[in-house]
């Protein structure tokens, strides 16, 4: 039978782990209690069904379904074929499948794929999918279930770094089922092969390409153990839409798109619910990663225990920061938003530390180190990047070793690496800044030498032709005009040579660091290329062709005009390292206007002259009245972005998250904070969201923790009054990151009305490239 709601209330309760407070899905908008509490989890604050909706600006395209830290594995529901996974407007669930990327803009993954019916084996998606509901459904931080309810599976989940564990409870009296149509994934699936492999095992593989188009393959081996050996088995092969069951075959293969494979597990109808454990272990280097992964990480320890194991995972990493105040809603949403952060890069390296290389060839990581792969750089250089340097510098530090390997192993450093393929997605060199944002916060984990020429290389050089990295996307007219013409290049060229120029300002402040002078000046003349594009008469920047002159019929308001994803009003903005020669050249007056009028929407909108919170590219602009000389502008328009737009339903998160950006905004953001130029270790200071927010920093940081102070915040104050930092008062309108990675005490005096002259000389504006020198690291 079915379980009725009940008793899925009942089961869930029972199977739940003891202590694990925060099972609530965010439909129920429960209240938490406050971060720090007696017995209280942080779990509890986060609600992974944030962000599994959409806006204006599409699907969010996060995941709800359990994930470790970083982990290689995000076992989650998918309720499409092709696809980002799970939409929580979807009415089915199709099944489970071990890979996921968190919030991404292109279909990508799903790969390992299986699920649960009772009756006769069906091996069409139409004949196995089944309605769900949000009622019957619970999604935390390391757990996920939910009923099945056209075949009255109870379905809960949970992982390891690289694991997966899927509890099915089957209803009495109907033969159950578990089915593994392997071809099944969100992209493009190449091949695949499943096989028994003994009364308990299913293994195989299957090979996906990465996402965008960039066609490159990859393949993930699967090994997947039962808690009971099976009653009956059998592969299925055909065509999607049809396919013939060999009942007691062992194995099946793919060789080409379209083909339909797939294997099954059964067992018979008993009088009592019956419930099937499977243990699925995932590796991209071959079957017997997989194997040793789910030998170290999963064998011997019980649903609850993995359970239990991730719940305590998920507790110590957003532990990093504890905040109090605020109301219920907003420590939800910035837990939440935290924890979105944390999800990627991804761990690459198996638990015996091989990883598959940008080569093609199995590569060992260094004891005692990582390796991590999906870079979402054009997106997440802005502030997952900065956040993670801040809270877990150990981990950046194997990220960024794990750049490095890219530059050693692939010839060149690619802009949105997935699965150690080059992708060539969007603009600029944005791992370059992640990498100098890393080195100039303090953290030297990671092989610089090696680093270094392959960033320089990227800057000033055309990688050869034929590879398949792209490099700097018109970089041979860059080095002959210093711009990207628009008549030949013409994905963005504004965009390029503004997101180029964001690279090479931050490569000038490395190569100081690095005392190579004559680097630095060649830098330091490339990041002013930027200019090239401004248009003095227009004050705005704006396409230029080859000849020298202006594109022709430029309207500002126009999106994809010379600019990728955005228009000229949305770019307005783009020259962070140097925002005090762009306040310049605009003019002072004007450029406030401007920055007012882009503010001056009724509601958030996708709109070519309005700020779009929904994509990454103005994400800096409510932070340039800090440089402006109206910082009580940046404090009100952050608070109603953050009020506007940040939520606990599942249309919570603006626009795709794009692997953990848009939530680490929010993250930075509520703390007071965020860095517009993050390799110049400046951070530019808002009102904070909470009273009291701890950042326990860690080595090579030599503070023990940062703490923020704001014993008036609330939506009525959200304007600073005054600052002090360790007891002395901070004028300016920013602090420089070592000022927080020394540890120390920042107490932030809130009022419900803006001080207008606190920070408004242009003396305490945060460093500009052109015109001050950066703060000391």
């Amino acid at each position: 039978m079915a379980w009725t709601a009940k008793q899925w209330t009942l089961g869930a309760t029972m199977l739940l782990v003891a202590g694990a407070a925060g099972m609530a899905a965010c439909h129920a908008h429960a209240k938490g209690a406050a971060p720090g509490a007696a017995g209280a989890s942080l779990t509890a604050e986060v609600a992974p069904l944030i962000g599994t909706g959409k806006g204006p600006g599409g699907s969010i395209n996060l995941f709800p379904g359990p994930a470790m830290p970083f982990g290689m594995v995000q076992l989650s529901p998918d309720t499409e074929d092709h696809g980002y996974g799970y939409h929580d407007y979807d009415p089915e669930i199709h099944g489970f499948s071990m890979t996921h990327m968190s919030g991404p803009g292109c279909p990508n993954e799903g790969d390992v794929f299986f699920t649960a019916t009772t009756g006769p084996v069906r091996t069409q998606v139409a004949n196995f999918a089944s309605p769900y509901s949000h009622a019957q459904e619970i999604a935390a931080p390391g757990y996920y279930a939910v009923l099945l309810s056209r075949w009255g599976v109870h379905a809960q989940l949970t992982a390891t770094d690289r694991t997966g564990m899927a509890r099915f409870t089957f209803p009495a009296g109907k033969p159950a089922n578990v089915l593994v149509p392997i071809s099944h994934t969100l992209n493009h699936t190449d091949a695949a092969a499943v096989r028994i492999a003994g009364d308990r095992e299913i293994t195989g593989s299957v090979t996906d390409e990465v996402f965008c188009g960039a066609g490159h393959p990859y393949t993930v081996y699967f090994a997947m153990r039962f808690s009971r050996p099976f009653s009956s088995y059998g592969v299925w092969r055909g065509a999607k839409g049809r396919g013939r069951i060999a009942a007691n075959g062992r194995s099946a293969g793919q060789t080409r798109h379209g083909q339909w494979i797939g294997a099954y597990a059964r067992w018979p109808a008993a009088r009592r619910p019956r419930v099937v454990t499977v243990r699925v272990g995932i590796s991209y280097v071959d079957p017997r990663g997989a194997e040793n992964n789910l030998r170290v990480e999963s064998e011997g320890k019980s649903f609850a225990q993995l359970r239990r194991a991730a719940n305590a995972a998920w507790d110590r990493a957003l532990g990093v920061i504890g905040v109090s105040g605020g109301t219920p809603a907003e420590r939800k949403v910035f837990y939440t938003a935290l924890y979105h952060s944390l999800l990627m890069p991804s761990i690459f390296s198996d638990a015996d530390g091989r990883y598959l290389g940008f080569d093609g060839r199995i590569h060992h990581a260094a004891p005692g180190h990582l390796i991590y792969a999906n870079y979402s750089g054009w997106d997440i250089y802005r502030s997952e990047m900065p956040l993670l340097a801040m809270i877990a510098p150990r981990r950046m530090a194997d990220m960024c070793q794990s750049i490095v390997k890219m530059i050693q192993q692939g010839g060149w450093i690619g802009r949105w690496p997935q699965i150690n393929r080059f992708t060539n997605v969007m603009a600029g060199s944005p791992l370059s800044v992640v990498m100098a944002t890393a080195w100039l916060d303090g953290i030297h984990g990671f092989d610089m030498k090696a680093a270094w020429p392959g960033m320089y290389q990227d800057a000033t050089v055309a990688p050869p032709r034929g590879r398949p990295y792209q490099g700097e996307q018109g970089i041979r007219w860059i080095n002959r005009l210093h711009y990207v013409p628009n008549d030949k290049v013409r994905y963005g060229s504004v965009s390029q040579i503004q997101e180029d120029a964001i690279a090479y300002a931050s490569l000038y402040d490395l190569a100081r660091a690095l005392h190579l002078p004559a680097a630095a000046r060649v830098l330091y003349q490339r990041a002013l290329y930027y200019r090239n594009v401004f248009d003095p008469a227009g004050h705005f920047f704006r396409p230029r062709d080859s000849d020298g002159k202006w594109t022709p019929h430029f309207d500002p308001s126009r999106e994809g005009h010379g600019f990728i994803e955005g228009s000229g009003w949305h770019y307005q903005w783009l020259a962070p390292a140097d925002l005090a020669w762009l306040i310049h050249a605009v003019g002072p007056a004007r450029f406030n206007r401007r920055l007012e009028h882009f503010f001056a929407y009724k509601a958030p909108v996708w709109n070519g002259q309005y700020y779009n919170p929904y994509n990454e590219t103005d994400l800096e602009a409510p932070f340039e009245f800090d440089f402006s000389g109206r910082p009580w502008r940046t404090q009100a328009v952050v608070r109603r972005i953050l009020r506007q737009n940040y939520g606990t339903t599942p249309d919570g998160v603006p626009g795709n998250d794009d692997c953990g950006e848009m939530s680490s905004w929010a993250v930075m953001s509520m703390m007071g904070m965020y860095s517009v130029d993050p390799a110049s270790t400046a951070y530019e200071l808002a009102s904070p969201v909470f009273r009291r927010v701890v950042i326990h920093l860690h080595a090579p940081y030599t503070g023990r923790s940062f703490v923020i102070t704001a014993p008036g915040a609330s939506r009525r104050n959200a304007y600073i009054q005054a600052v002090r930092l360790n007891g002395k008062t901070v004028g300016q309108d920013w602090l420089p990151f070592a000022a927080i990675r020394r540890g120390g005490r920042l107490r932030v005096t809130l009022g419900p009305k803006p001080d207008r002259s606190w920070a408004a000389a242009p003396k305490d504006a945060p460093p500009s490239l052109s015109t001050s020198a950066r703060p000391a690291a």
